[in-house]
Formats: structure tokens, sequence, C-alpha cells
């Protein structure tokens, strides 16, 4: 009888030790949503791909916020960030992954090699959880590039972009062609960085109105070019040149030479996701103007400088890039320019966000002005610039959803 008690208080003891145990050991997360925060990700592909990851439309009900950026390369490509960042379990698990698209990837390519990237971010925390047995990994070499191979640039890391092309519209009462072209060449490295840049254009436009013909003409060339170094991880410096003619701007030919510096308050390193930059600017400017100006000018010498401040921040919460600048001549403090372009996307609740984008300047500047008054024809055409003393130009908007949070199934039916 005692031999009975003592097994059953044995085996008493062994199951409350094992349920013990099993409270204190937590059980694995088998299932976790994502949000994806990404305009450059094909969004129904992604789900199409990974039917098994469940991506969420709330990002306050995710497990993981996939937050994306991107930047110009000096290849005319484009360097995508995705930045996966944990939340709740996995607060302060965050991981940085980056995709280099070449200028001659199609969209398909670009789509294709994004998805990688989620791919990679996905199995960070799936391999955390219990759904991670049911995952099935295949590792492959494409075999395109060996670990020994040596990679020869002929071009030197130059790059070289050409554009041309025309527009020709007919009708019984006018007709219209226009012309453009356009250079760029363009070396960039992590200590330098060159740039050449060139455009031409022409809008050559007829009107006919009972038998007389009212010509429209506009020409418009640039080239530019400048030189920046990377002095250290916050300082750059820079020179700066300009040719410019515009039939709008009364401008025959006008040449420009700047030199600047700037820094940044942040890293260049994590420029992707927050810079805040103050630039200084001076410069001389040589003008030849078509027509002599309201201030009697056929032609001068102008000194200048500017000083602008760039913030640019992408974070969960939404996007932020504001640009101001100010700019006067020396000769005459009162000729001066002042720029302020904003654009703000800012979710306020897990059903709504809103944008905005407002671009205001300040203008005191335009010693370009021809003397005399614009006929109704210039006025209606556009054949000159304005007098004015400001420029506005606005846009918002927001956008809201509801429904179902989950939206991992794609049909694309019809």
């Amino acid at each position: 009888m005692k031999k009975r008690q003592l097994i059953i208080f044995l085996l008493f003891i062994g199951g409350l030790f094992q349920h013990l145990h099993a409270q204190e050991v937590p059980q694995k997360q088998t299932t976790l949503n994502f949000f994806l925060d990404c305009w450059d990700c094909d969004f129904t592909f992604v789900r199409q791909e990974l039917e098994f990851v469940s991506f969420v439309r709330d990002p306050k009900l995710a497990d993981v916020h996939i937050l994306s950026s991107s930047q110009r390369t000096g290849s005319g490509g484009e360097k995508f960030f995705l930045n996966f960042i944990g939340l709740n379990t996995f607060q302060g698990q965050d991981y940085e992954y980056q995709y280099m698209a070449d200028q001659s990837e199609t969209r398909d390519e670009v789509r294709q090699g994004l998805l990688k990237i989620i791919k990679t971010g996905v199995l960070q925390y799936y391999s955390q959880t219990g759904f991670f047995e049911r995952v099935k990994i295949n590792l492959e070499d494409t075999g395109e590039m060996t670990a020994t191979e040596i990679v020869e640039d002929p071009w030197k890391k130059w790059v070289f972009s050409i554009e041309a092309g025309g527009n020709l519209q007919q009708e019984e009462s006018q007709d219209e062609l226009s012309l453009g072209t356009e250079l760029r060449i363009q070396k960039v490295t992590k200590d330098w960085k060159t740039r050449i840049e060139g455009d031409y254009n022409l809008d050559h436009e007829n009107y006919y109105d009972d038998g007389e013909k009212i010509e429209n003409r506009q020409t418009r060339a640039d080239i530019s070019g400048n030189y920046i170094k990377s002095l250290s991880k916050k300082w750059s410096a820079g020179v700066f040149g300009e040719y410019s003619a515009s039939t709008y701007l009364n401008t025959k030919n006008a040449y420009a030479l700047d030199a600047g510096i700037e820094y940044n308050i942040f890293p260049w390193d994590i420029s992707n996701r927050k810079v805040f930059v103050f630039r200084y600017l001076a410069g001389i400017s040589n003008h030849r103007y078509r027509e002599i100006t309201i201030y009697d000018k056929r032609k001068e010498t102008l000194y200048y400088e500017a000083l602008q401040l760039d913030l640019e921040i992408v974070q969960p919460w939404g996007r932020i890039e504001t640009r101001m600048e100010g700019r006067h001549y020396f000769h005459n403090f009162n000729r001066n320019r002042l720029i302020i372009d904003s654009e703000v996307s800012v979710r306020l609740t897990k059903q709504l966000s809103v944008y905005g984008e407002i671009e205001y300047q300040v203008v005191h500047d335009q010693l370009y002005l021809p003397a005399g008054n614009a006929s109704l024809e210039d006025v209606l055409l556009r054949r000159r610039k304005m007098a004015t003393e400001y420029e506005l130009r606005l846009q918002f908007g927001f956008e809201f959803t509801f429904g179902s949070i989950y939206n991992n199934v794609v049909n694309e039916r019809f």
C-alpha cells in the first residue's frame, strides 16, 4: 500500500514539475504580421510570390515594419535601402539591406531584386518562430561570377547618357513643333563627384486667324558642370559652373561660376534615412540680354551669395523633405530671392494619411526683365517672363483606407 502511494506521489510531483516547466518556457510564435512601406515595390507581385507571409494594412498591428527608401547612383541607376524594424517581441531587432538597380534594368528586374531582399529580411524573423520549420530555403549560385573574379571597368566609372526627341502637332488653325536634346556625363566615387550636363529645347508654334499668322518661337539652352569633394564624414566642398540662354528670360547668354561648402549634421552614410544639410555658396555671373532691361542694361557682371538648408527624414510614420534658400546680389541687397519648398507625408491614424507639397518664392531679383510693356500676344503665348514679387505652387490631399487588415490574397482575373 505504501509502495502504491509512493508511486502516485511521484507521478503527481512529476506532472506538477512538467506543468511548471511548460509555463516557464514560452511557446514560439508561429505567425508574424509584416507592414510593407515600400513605394517602389510591386505589392501585388510580392504577395503573389510570398503567399505564406501575412501583410497587414495597419503598421500598429505589425510585428515587423519594412521601410524603403532610395537614392540615385552615379551610374544613373538607383540604390534601394530596405530597413526591417522589429516591433512588439522583436523590439530592437532591426536590419538594413541594400539593393543596387542598374540604369538598364527593367521594371521586372527591379521588383525581382527587391523581392529577394524582402525574402532575406523575412527569414531573419521567421527563424525565431516555430513557423521556420515549415519554410523551405533554396540557396543557389547563379554561376555568373566567382569569388576570384576581378572586375575591370574600361570606363573608369564614367557614365554617358544622350537623349533626343521631338513632337509635332498640326491642325487647320495651328501647328506646333518641339525639339529637345540632353547630354549627361558623370563620375561618382566615395571621395568626389563630377557631373556635366547640357540640354537644348526648341518650341515653335504657329497660329492662323483669317489669313494672319501669329508665330511663337522659344529656345532654351543650359550647360552645367560641377566638381564636389568629400572632405570628411560631414563636410563637403564644390565648384560649379553654368551657361544658359533663354528667350523667355530675355537672356542671350549668361555664364556663372560658384564655389561652396556644405555641412551635414548627420553622417552621409545614413543619408538614406535622414539628411540635415547647411550650404553656403558665392559666385560671379556675366549676363548679355536680348533686349535692354528695365534697369537700362544690355550686359552686366554680378556677384552674389546664397545660403541653403536641406532637411530630409524618412521614418515609419511618414516622410519630410524641406528646402530653404536665400540669395542676394552684393551690389544691392534688395535684389534677393527666398525659396521655401516642402513635401510632407504623415500617417495620422491607422486608416488616415495626409500629404502635401508647397513651394513659395519671394522674388526681388528679376534683373533680366525687358524694358517696355508686354503685348497681349506675349502674355497669352508666354513668350516672356512677367514681373512678379512671388510665386506659389501648392498640392495637398489625404488617403483614407478601411476594411480587413489582412491583404494577402491576390486575384488578377479581368
